[in-house]
């Protein structure tokens, strides 16, 4: 019997040490010392990349657009410039990141195979080396440069100058009888601007006539041309560029602006300010007078919320465990829609690992010196446990 019993606290002694006794705490614990074979790892967070095009369109008067009704019969031709600002495409991208708020000391009483990515993200234990590439957030906002461009280039046809004739009188006597001679000189003059104005009008006028002859084909040939389609299109744009001096040009700037949030854990329902649109029509990151925001809406549909709450009351029920396993998550879906001015601009839906649930695994499965855990590297979530 005595044999027995030392056979038996031999075999229990050795299999005893063949088990990997694993412990875990929250790097935020202060009642933790760190021992021989501590390990520390990084549970995923999600930060939204935000990128908003905005695309300002801007109605530039004509240098004559004042004499658009005298030359042309233009009524209501616009003066001064209008702009209008577009919100023309919204994308929000996911990039993982290491969560400071989720930081774990792995004390086993042998060495374990942690496996991790690039940024200390775990995504494996004894599942061999992985190799994962990452991606960084780094905040970028564009702003406008204004370079100078003429706008408009065709101001006439013809010379920008033309001859003015003054006359004057010289006084002579002829036969006892003065007499007044008129004496001209011509003076090269520049051309104003309505003189300008005219000229580009009856060239409009000219185009017109030309134009009206090709679509009713009067040739001075019998043998209409061949090219009668590209002499239309050219005569066309000919006429709407010079229609420009007078009722202007829509000028258009495309911009790209980069913002990033990260939801907090907490997050039930959000309404964020990502940025605001002025009266000037210019993008700002902080509220200035006369501004509107854009809102980045987030609601939280909850899907973990009965897994925690079941977990929740077995740890109660257990009177919280003091030794926990390796921590993961089970991310929750995030609602996310872009608002300005009373308009949703995007909708779309992503999962948030920091947003769900956060749990760990029980401190018993690591007995088995054959146990395998993979991790979700995005998500912080269990790909799958193998006991073989």
């Amino acid at each position: 019997m005595k044999r027995f019993s030392i056979t038996f606290a031999m075999l229990l002694a050795s299999a005893l040490c063949t088990f990997a006794q694993i412990k875990v705490f929250p790097m935020s614990d202060t009642e933790v010392l760190i021992k021989k074979n501590a390990f520390m790892y990084y549970l995923p967070q999600t930060t939204l990349e935000i990128k908003i095009k905005v695309t300002t369109e801007t109605l530039v008067p004509g240098p004559y657009s004042k004499y658009a009704e005298k030359y042309l019969c233009i009524k209501n031709v616009a003066t001064s410039s209008v702009s209008d600002v577009k919100i023309e495409n919204i994308d929000i991208n996911e990039i993982a990141q290491p969560d400071p708020n989720a930081c774990f000391m792995v004390v086993c009483d042998r060495e374990a195979n942690l496996n991790y990515n690039s940024r200390g993200v775990i995504v494996g234990y004894n599942c061999g080396e992985e190799s994962v590439g990452y991606q960084y957030a780094e905040s970028h906002f564009s702003k406008k440069t204004d370079i100078a461009t003429p706008l408009f280039t065709d101001y006439g046809v013809k010379q920008n100058f033309t001859k003015n004739t003054d006359t004057t009188y010289k006084v002579v006597e002829v036969d006892s009888v003065f007499q007044k001679i008129p004496i001209y000189n011509k003076v090269i003059i520049s051309k104003d601007e309505e003189m300008k104005a005219e000229e580009a009008a009856n060239y409009i006028i000219k185009i017109r006539k030309r134009l009206f002859k090709v679509l009713t084909a009067q040739f001075d040939t019998d043998t209409p041309p061949t090219d009668i389609e590209i002499m239309v299109n050219e005569l066309k744009n000919m006429e709407n560029r010079y229609l420009e001096l007078f009722v202007g040009k829509i000028e258009r700037e495309t911009r790209e602006y980069v913002f990033y949030y990260t939801p907090q854990p907490e997050l039930s329902e959000e309404k964020i300010p990502i940025c605001y649109i002025t009266d000037n029509d210019e993008v700002v990151e902080k509220k200035v007078e006369n501004s509107e925001p854009v809102y980045l809406v987030l609601k939280n549909a909850q899907v973990t919320k009965d897994v925690d709450n079941f977990y929740g009351r077995q740890y109660t029920l257990k009177k919280k465990e003091k030794n926990m396993g390796l921590y993961y998550r089970i991310p929750s879906d995030i609602s996310l829609s872009v608002d300005f001015d009373d308009f949703t601009y995007y909708k779309s839906v992503v999962a948030i690992p920091q947003c769900g649930y956060l749990g760990h695994l029980p401190v018993e499965l690591f007995k088995n010196k054959n146990l395998k855990v993979a991790f979700d590297e995005k998500y912080g979530s269990i790909k799958g446990i193998y006991t073989k």
